[in-house]
């Protein structure tokens, strides 16, 4: 006779064999995106090249270790509950590729910040709780990695999980705050074109905060709720691919402006009207500094010293 889960699977294994389809999927989109990437922007920056191309391979192993566990649960290890209360190590080592990728993707958004407003007091704070929130994670990787305690029993790391999961919406909101204010200290009253390329920035980096936010959010809620599933850890399974996938967006999304200025490169330079040149300089002044984009900085160079 079979003994009665402990664990009510619809909401345990269940969870994350739903969380694992869906991480891959959005493992398949970031894969597009990187390829997107290092084909439209050759020229940028090969730290920044190499950011994303680390970020891709961490990406990998966090979807490997996450199906070699499940895989190891539902199949090597069929039926056997003690198994799922006491999962592969893998599954663990999930909790390190997130913090990984959560410190990388949002130390980046953080230079955005830095960049942007010149100043350092929002991006040390942000950088402190960063690094705090990826030394909770590592310790509880550890943890969970060496006590082999899973389900139900993570409840014991209540404040731990809690705290961690904290900081990642908290200082989402910081860099998406900080970021439309100082965008929006660049509007002027004088060229409207220039205010709908700023309110365009702005739209950009809401969209490329929202999702992380969110999922953080609503993690954290649930986990609060003390809910007897695990319906929480599906937003924390596909949270780290929510973070790189943002990042590569924002990247990306500069072939937007690209294919603006290709579209009236050559009228806009010639123009006397100074609408449209102060227009075109700040948006390529804007992705130059914020990127490196060695593309921009040279048509902006190049165009200053003509007198523009």
């Amino acid at each position: 006779m079979v003994s009665p889960s402990p664990v009510a699977l619809d909401g345990s294994l269940g969870v994350f064999e739903i969380a694992s389809v869906l991480a891959t999927w959005l493992f398949g989109i970031e894969t597009l995106q990187t390829f997107n990437y290092y084909s439209d922007f050759p020229k940028d920056p090969k730290v920044l090249k190499a950011l994303v191309g680390g970020i891709w391979l961490l990406e990998l192993g966090h979807t490997i270790s996450g199906w070699h566990g499940l895989y190891g649960v539902t199949v090597t290890f069929y039926g056997q509950i003690e198994h799922w209360l006491s999962p592969p190590p893998s599954l663990a080592f999930q909790i390190l590729f997130h913090a990984c990728i959560a410190l990388a993707v949002q130390l980046f958004f953080v230079y955005r910040v830095r960049v942007l407003s010149k100043q350092w007091f929002i991006p040390v704070l942000c950088c402190v709780l960063l690094l705090v929130a990826f030394v909770f994670g590592v310790l509880l990787c550890g943890q969970l990695a060496t006590n082999r305690v899973f389900s139900i029993e993570t409840q014991k790391l209540s404040w731990e999980i809690t705290f961690a999961s904290s900081i990642g919406p908290a200082v989402d909101m910081i860099i998406a705050a900080s970021l439309v204010y100082h965008l929006w200290h660049r509007k002027t009253t004088h060229f409207q074109q220039t205010n709908r390329i700023v309110d365009t920035i702005i739209l950009w980096t809401l969209e490329t905060t929202l999702l992380t936010t969110a999922s953080g959010i609503m993690q954290l809620i649930l986990f609060l709720t003390r809910r007897h599933d695990l319906s929480w850890e599906m937003f924390f399974l596909i949270q780290a691919k929510l973070f790189s996938n943002s990042m590569l967006a924002s990247l990306n999304g500069r072939k937007r402006f690209r294919s603006l200025d290709g579209d009236s490169h050559v009228k806009a330079w010639s123009s006397t009207d100074a609408s449209a040149n102060m227009s075109n300089m700040f948006r390529m002044q804007h992705t130059s500094e914020l990127y490196g984009d060695t593309g921009f900085r040279s048509t902006v160079g190049k165009n200053e010293h003509n007198g523009l």
